[in-house]
């Protein structure tokens, strides 16, 4: 295929091949849901979840945050309110574009199709071609960029295909999306990605997102309010801003610290969601988890920190001091007697030896947030 796979919607046989290759990849999907759904159990509502995401009514025009606070300004920059955009989004396809040419691209055949208004992915499976559209891709980059198709199941409600190849920023290209098998399947719907059923596609999009109109399972994208904003963390605000600052729900203050963290972990997980089993030191999964950890720490257990003792959630990590000492020195400074002071007489870099970035399943590593004293063979993992 040439280079105008990249710019054109071709109106050549093998593109109307394809299309047709796409709406019969459709049609299985909606048949395959309908055996799915006639044994599941009945879907959760989405108004169960205690989550600004599902509040209805309320909201306030985000421009209006910027005109009175002037962090807002500052935060429109950050990873959570630039973890979901639209996959026609200009950096989004600029990152897309370099699927074709990646080693995962070369070795599984795929590659990107721009149109009007339109992405797709491009796949052959048994040298047959088939594409599937793109509607959304999900994180800020900070880390990695996934992206995601959405489409109907046979009662309405709004599945979601996870593509197969993510983009992530410590290799600058293209590798395999986590949890998915290391052998592309030949299905037509494998060959792609992983399907996703609606409660699952319903919690992927409150996580990476400030309003999602959800109703019976079915997600009106086009009131989506993407990226996790000023309104997510502090409620709906249209009141706060009709009555010029002097409205406050008092709901949506933290009751205290557990409270505060708790509502990081709506999305970074709480330790409840884990096993007991699964939290303990050894277990290198849980440090995507920050909660988790953190919540285990002795740290936390003996002092008043919260996340946002060491984060400024306002500001982008890049424009602020988050992998510094000084909080450390807050309880661990040579200058206080009754502080209790480094072991291996060290003064700076912390974090190198008690908050290690953590190598994952794919080139992703997260920093620990179980802050503790490690032996030899955690900080070499």
């Amino acid at each position: 295929m040439d280079d105008r796979s990249d710019t054109d919607e071709p109106s050549s046989p093998l593109a109307r091949r394809e299309a047709m290759i796409a709406t019969l990849f459709v049609a299985m999907l909606l048949g395959a849901t309908v055996g799915v759904r006639r044994t599941a159990p009945a879907r959760q509502s989405a108004v169960a979840a205690v989550d600004a995401t599902a509040v209805p009514d309320g909201w306030a025009d985000e421009q209006t945050c910027i005109d009175c606070h002037e962090q807002a300004e500052d935060f429109r920059q950050t990873g959570h309110a630039n973890t979901l955009v639209p996959a026609t989004d200009p950096d989004s396809v600029r990152l897309l574009r370099l699927l074709k040419d990646s080693q995962i691209g070369e070795v599984e055949k795929a590659q990107i199709r721009i149109g009007d208004n339109e992405v797709h992915a491009v796949c052959a499976t048994n040298n047959v071609p088939g594409a599937a559209s793109l509607n959304w891709c999900f994180g800020s980059g900070t880390h990695a960029r996934t992206w995601v198709g959405t489409l109907p199941d046979a009662f309405g409600a709004t599945d979601l295909l996870e593509l197969r190849w993510t983009w992530f920023q410590s290799t600058g290209s293209f590798d395999l999306t986590p949890g998915h098998p290391q052998q592309k399947s030949q299905s037509a719907v494998g060959a792609m990605g992983l399907l996703f059923d609606g409660p699952r596609a319903w919690r992927c999009f409150a996580c990476h997102s400030t309003r999602l109109p959800v109703s019976d399972g079915h997600i009106t994208e086009s009131h989506i309010a993407p990226g996790v904003t000023c309104q997510r963390c502090h409620g709906p605000r249209q009141q706060h801003v009709e009555s010029e600052g002097s409205w406050h729900d008092p709901a949506w203050n933290a009751g205290d610290r557990i409270d505060a963290v708790r509502r990081c972990a709506q999305c970074h997980r709480p330790p409840e969601e884990q096993k007991p089993e699964e939290i303990h030191e050894n277990n290198v999964d849980i440090v995507r988890f920050q909660p988790v950890g953190l919540s285990q720490s002795a740290c936390f257990k003996a002092s008043q920190m919260t996340c946002t003792t060491c984060h400024n959630p306002h500001k982008p990590l890049e424009h602020q001091d988050s992998k510094g000492i000084w909080q450390c020195v807050q309880c661990h400074s040579p200058e206080h007697n009754d502080h209790i002071l480094c072991g291996a007489g060290m003064n700076d870099n912390c974090l190198q030896c008690h908050m290690p970035p953590v190598q994952h399943d794919a080139p992703v590593a997260f920093t620990d947030h179980w802050i503790r004293i490690r032996n030899q063979t955690e900080l070499q993992r």
